[in-house]
């Protein structure tokens, strides 16, 4: 059984773990709509569909040939996210209207949300072999029938050229992102902020702007009524690195004045998160030093995907 960020925060008993659960859900509209499923291993074992059997005629008095689907066995594996907030003892034990070890371990947590989204999209195994594989790894080295670029670049910045038309040609190309996902529809758009306030005016401009109300109560535009979300996975914990930058060239795998935005569809089949176990928050105390209170935090999770369309890349948008 799979469970939703919103649904630990019912049941979470641990004020200091209830606590990580809601600044997560504040920081990352992304981690708050992806599920996570429990795995009593660091690793589990997944059969990717890779060709479908081959159907035939016969002849009246033949027979058929023998046909059978393909499919690749992979691993996934979970890897552990966290580190220790230490406060020295004495901002700790001074009168202060501001809880020194609180505000740390809510900036604490922040970040590794922040780091969450970077390498949700990200996450490359020949950079960092410590942390999980992201969308555009998966798209270009595993799920390279899932990527879509805008030939030549299509500009839709907002002082560009012929603005308009590329607005529709732009609107176009985002149907054939999500036409690409199975069954042709995805739960979320994943962009940086000029994407997201560029595809958002092309949307007003064709009337398919609309909003849904996600289980923090967070107003979030969709392409259409009950169409996909459309987020913003904003910045890098640096506070000032876009996590999808406008700097890639025009065929998304250089640089550029380009950016990327992606399709993603979840659930059992297709993207999923997975853990060995929850967040896990533990107040160590006045450390032996006697200088420093400890909390330690540590989160072992990962992603997977099941279906080789659970998600698609469009490369070459110019937003910025």
């Amino acid at each position: 059984m799979a469970y939703n960020l919103h649904d630990y925060a019912q049941v979470e008993k641990s004020p200091l773990r209830a606590g990580i659960i809601d600044v997560f859900r504040r920081e990352s509209v992304l981690m708050n709509e992806l599920s996570f499923e429990n795995s009593d291993t660091l690793s589990i074992q997944l059969t990717r569909t890779k060709g479908l059997p081959t159907v035939g005629w016969r002849k009246i008095g033949g027979t058929f040939s023998e046909s059978k689907a393909t499919f690749e066995p992979v691993q996934e594996r979970v890897f552990d996210c966290g580190g220790f907030i230490d406060v020295d003892k004495l901002l700790v034990e001074a009168a202060s209207i501001v809880n020194q070890r609180a505000i740390q371990t809510d900036a604490f947590i922040t970040a590794l949300a922040y780091q969450f989204q970077d390498y949700f999209i990200n996450g490359d195994p020949t950079v960092e072999p410590d942390g999980f594989t992201g969308l555009k790894y998966r798209i270009m080295t595993w799920e390279t029938g899932q990527h879509v670029n805008a030939t030549s670049g299509l500009d839709i910045s907002p002082d560009a050229t012929g603005l308009a038309a590329n607005q529709l040609r732009f609107i176009t190309y985002v149907n054939q992102l999500i036409h690409k996902c199975d069954g042709h529809s995805c739960d979320m758009l994943l962009m940086n902020s000029s994407a997201y306030l560029a595809l958002q005016a092309a949307l007003t401009g064709s009337g398919l702007l609309s909003t849904t109300e996600d289980n923090y109560a967070r107003k979030i535009p969709t392409w259409g009524v009950g169409g996909p979300k459309i987020i913003d996975v904003g910045v890098k914990a640096d506070q000032s690195t876009d996590i999808i930058t406008d700097l890639e060239d025009e065929d998304g795998v250089g640089s550029g004045p380009a950016t990327s935005i992606y399709a993603v569809k979840m659930g059992d089949k297709f993207v999923k998160g997975f853990q060995l176990y929850g967040i896990d928050a533990k107040d160590i105390g006045l450390l032996e030093s006697g200088v420093a209170y400890r909390t330690v935090v540590d989160w072992p999770l990962g992603i997977y995907h099941v279906n080789p369309r659970s998600f698609a890349r469009l490369s070459g948008i110019i937003a910025a």
